[in-house]
């Protein structure tokens, strides 16, 4: 799951990257295309944090209290 989250991650960072160059080449509504591209990726990366295995349980030490 972890190797997911990457790829989410740097899916939207490129759509967030891409706004820009659209905006300037493109109609301005065009860009709410890369938008929800990074929107759609940012919330499957949310999703797919979600599925992955909790960590596991902390262990008590010293510093931790009755």
């Amino acid at each position: 799951m972890k190797t997911l989250q990457i790829v989410f991650c740097v899916l939207a960072c490129l759509c967030v990257a891409a706004v820009v160059p659209v905006g300037i080449f493109c109609e301005p509504v065009f860009v709410v295309i890369p938008l929800a591209g990074a929107l759609l990726f940012g919330g499957a990366m949310y999703f797919a944090k979600k599925k992955s295995a909790p960590p596991p349980p902390k262990e008590k030490d010293f510093m931790d209290g009755e």
